[in-house]
């Protein structure tokens, strides 16, 4: 649901289907090209020329006319561009292959950022769970202690204590219930529905299930990579581009036009046609060319160095996500078996108080610490599944 409503995927679709449409677009330079061209011209006063022949009495005159006008077709064709037309097609190539990697970053960031938020808001409900049986649990000791103070076995100073703790259970748990509507509500965001909708989740975080290849995978298949290498494909063809502009450039040619005036200075439109060849060859540019050949040398070694950051950032992430993920599956049983402990500490106090053997105090304390290590074990699960869904990112597992 995030990745059909995501508006970064979406926008990187259409990045995909522009680059494909200029790729293309650069392809259609190999063929020929046909253009029409109309023209209207009138001149207040035509060109004369007069001649003075012997073999005549009168001089001879011939006068342009005002008027001109017709219309022409052109078809040009490249026969040798320097290589321009094929390097261009390779760019075109490459901008393409940079979309569609940039469009799988957008998609194993959309996975991500919706992983996280699922968990935390998984959390964050079974935090609300955790918080309504401490307040249970305190409702339950507050009925208890009363019938106690009402057969006059402990004194009223017990119950008030025990009211306060349920009063700030009840506070615990309002904000609880708030967080995780919150957290829903940012879920909902991330999915394309409607921000109140009550959207069915997990009621407890499970713990990690893996597979032994994240242990021994590597990044190389990262997007990040893919681009970077795009880059300096991209940097390379730039320095082949740079050098076809001052390579020969050869065309010929097909001009049709019919124009007024026509043959022997005739008024009517006649029809008309010329072939033509066009070699341009560059002699001196000022060093232009050596310049930008080092410019676009230069770039390619900046290319090559974003590579190597790039990889060393991609492995970098890789040790730190496993690394952080061993450390976090480690605090899931410590934090599991703390809660085991607390439980049977709290059972045992309850029993203890029922016999008169420990105050109340004692019993608040061993219910305290019974939540503190249920939120523990929330927590250390949802770290570990965050953890372990930034390892699958920086596998690129998704």
């Amino acid at each position: 649901m995030a990745l059909e409503y995501s508006h970064d995927l979406k926008s990187a679709d259409k990045n995909i289907s522009a680059s494909i449409e200029l790729e293309k677009a650069a392809k259609a330079d190999w063929k020929p090209k046909l253009s029409g061209n109309a023209n209207f011209q009138y001149t207040g006063q035509p060109i004369q020329l007069t001649l003075d022949l012997p073999a005549l009495e009168q001089p001879m005159t011939f006068e342009g006319r005002d008027l001109k006008y017709g219309v022409s077709l052109s078809l040009l064709q490249p026969v040798y561009t320097g290589g321009r037309i094929l390097e261009s097609i390779r760019m075109a190539g490459h901008r393409h292959s940079l979309a569609s990697n940039q469009e799988e970053l957008f998609r194993s960031a959309v996975c991500y950022q919706t992983d996280m938020q699922y968990w935390n808001t998984v959390a964050r409900r079974e935090i609300v769970d955790v918080v309504l049986e401490y307040r249970n649990s305190m409702s339950t000791l507050e009925q208890t202690i009363r019938e106690r103070v009402e057969a006059g076995l402990v004194d009223r100073q017990e119950l008030l204590m025990v009211e306060v703790k349920k009063n700030e259970a009840e506070y615990q748990l309002l904000q609880a219930k708030s967080n995780f509507e919150t957290g829903r509500m940012a879920l909902n965001s991330l999915i394309g529905v409607n921000l109140q909708d009550p959207t069915e989740i997990d009621r407890s975080i499970p713990e990690v299930g893996y597979t032994n290849d994240i242990w021994i995978s590597d990044g190389a298949g990262r997007p990040e990579i893919r681009m970077a290498y795009d880059q300096l494909k991209m940097a390379e063809s730039s320095l082949r581009l740079t050098d076809s502009r001052y390579k020969p450039q050869l065309y010929i040619g097909l001009d049709g036009s019919y124009s007024s005036p026509g043959y022997d200075f005739r008024a009517d439109l006649d029809p008309n046609y010329v072939v033509y060849a066009k070699l341009s060859v560059p002699l001196f540019e000022w060093g232009k060319r050596r310049n930008e050949k080092r410019a676009s040398t230069m770039k390619i070694g900046m290319a090559n160095d974003q590579i190597n950051k790039v990889e060393d950032q991609v492995n970098l992430e890789v040790q730190t996500a496993r690394t952080s993920l061993s450390q976090a599956l480690e605090q899931v049983e410590l934090a599991e078996n703390s809660l085991g402990k607390a439980r049977e500490n709290e059972r045992m106090a309850l029993e203890r108080y029922a016999e008169g053997k420990i105050s109340v105090v004692e019993v608040i304390e061993a219910q305290a610490y019974r939540q503190t290590s249920q939120l523990n074990y929330v927590q250390a699960k949802a770290l570990a599944q965050g953890y372990y869904s930034g390892l699958i990112k920086a596998l690129n597992k998704y």
